[in-house]
């Protein structure tokens, strides 16, 4: 097994934190997929829809902006998840019929998270758009985002949780609230979290509770997720290129280490 949490338990449940649709495959999809053939049950929380996002130029990118991108994205997720071999995925808060199952705590009235948005602050880290609405997730109470999670984690007793780091990855405030909520899910249950080491090198030393995945066999899955986003994303070989025009290599491994850090 790759994380020593789950030695000796064959079929262990692991929850995986993210804030929007195409994250879990950009961040955690080769992790994913080797769980996923380890025999693990994986479990894939989504915070938001991603209806704030750009879309890529060409035929799709009328849709940005427009209410109908949050469906669309949801269909992309589902193929994501059907690359990576994911069964379980749940929106926070209380989704619609025709979505995955949701996490909302009992008793708590309907509740949608919306995507936050982002814009660049003066500094250089990302920060929530002016015009962020009001139920949007940067903005929520944590306890309120916590407790939708907890329904999660009861009902499949997960051994690990994965989120990002502290800075979220690159600041986006959505993503620095599930990862605020993971770590406050982590302490209030004892469950270990697991972070994504964002900005390892390739030749920075491991840290003696960091979990190497090499993409490996999951390679081809991955792609096939990431190709899935394709309102966000273009594969170009061994590449993706985003909305904006960014170009990135994707890496061959993914880096996990444990919080706090043994």
């Amino acid at each position: 097994m790759l994380f020593p949490e789950l030695e000796g338990h064959p079929g262990a449940s692991v929850v995986l934190l993210h804030a929007h649709p195409d994250d879990e495959t950009l961040a955690t999809g080769g992790l994913m997929a080797r769980l996923v053939a380890d025999g693990c049950r994986v479990v894939l929380v989504t915070g938001t829809r991603g209806e704030r996002g750009e879309v890529v130029p060409g035929p799709l990118k009328s849709l940005e902006g427009t209410p109908e991108l949050a469906g669309v994205r949801v269909t992309e997720l589902a193929a994501a998840m059907h690359a990576l071999g994911v069964a379980d995925h749940r929106f926070l808060g209380a989704g619609a019929s025709t979505e995955a199952h949701s996490a909302r705590a009992v008793g708590s009235a309907p509740r949608i998270y919306a995507d936050s948005g982002m814009q660049w602050g003066p500094d250089g880290t990302a920060v929530a758009a002016d015009d962020a609405p009001f139920d949007a997730l940067s903005l929520a109470p944590i306890d309120e985002i916590v407790d939708d999670i907890l329904v999660v984690v009861r009902d499949v007793a997960p051994r690990l949780l994965v989120s990002y780091d502290e800075r979220g990855g690159y600041g986006h405030p959505d993503h620095v609230r599930m990862h605020d909520a993971a770590v406050a899910v982590s302490k209030a249950t004892g469950i270990p979290l697991y972070r994504v080491v964002a900005d390892w090198d390739g030749d920075a030393p491991f840290g003696g509770s960091d979990v190497v995945v090499p993409l490996g066999p999951q390679r081809a899955s991955k792609f096939a997720a990431l190709a899935a986003h394709s309102t966000q994303l273009t594969v170009d070989g061994g590449d993706i290129v985003l909305s904006g025009g960014q170009r990135h290599t994707v890496a061959d491994t993914e880096v996990f280490r444990r919080f706090p850090t043994l």
